[in-house]
């Protein structure tokens, strides 16, 4: 007969993110639900209910945000199985293919090609055109020529 953990006093927001730490912690390690439940005093149906409130507002990474990330984290794993081959170690060719087609899968997620339709170019060409229209000088403007400022100076000293 399993017996009802003793409850333990009331958690406040630190302490609660404290916890799931040691859950998560635990989880990753290996712990089963009903392990973790007896550490934590609480019952497995708790932790179940905890693990699935995390998840459920876990936000979600972009495609190529994720991508990024899955990138990064096998670059270690690539390096740890090429040293092995390098050493001349059979058993970690089948960990080293593994590793190419996780970096592949997640490359094309990098490197989508995207190509400019007819509209974008055109947006992109308006664009540059207002850049140029903006950086030009305004010609309706009169320019100040160096006779203009012969004739000022003549007016204001008439010797």
């Amino acid at each position: 007969m399993e017996q009802t953990p003793e409850p333990r006093r009331r958690l406040n927001v630190l302490t609660k993110a404290e916890r799931r730490k040691r859950i998560f912690a635990r989880l990753r390690e290996g712990w089963a639900y009903d392990e973790i439940a007896r550490e934590e005093r609480v019952s497995a149906e708790r932790i179940r209910q905890i693990v699935s409130e995390v998840l459920g507002k876990r936000v979600i990474d972009r495609g190529a945000d994720h991508a990024h990330l899955q990138l990064e984290r096998l670059m270690p794993a690539l390096r740890i199985v090429g040293e092995a081959i390098g050493r001349g170690e059979l058993k970690a060719v089948a960990p080293l293919i593994k590793v190419i087609d996780r970096l592949d899968k997640h490359q094309e997620t990098v490197v989508a090609k995207y190509s400019y339709g007819p509209e974008e170019r055109q947006r992109l060409l308006d664009k540059v055109n207002r850049l140029v229209d903006n950086l030009a000088p305004v010609r309706d403007e009169p320019d100040v020529s160096a006779a203009d400022a012969d004739e000022k100076e003549f007016v204001e000293n008439p010797t």
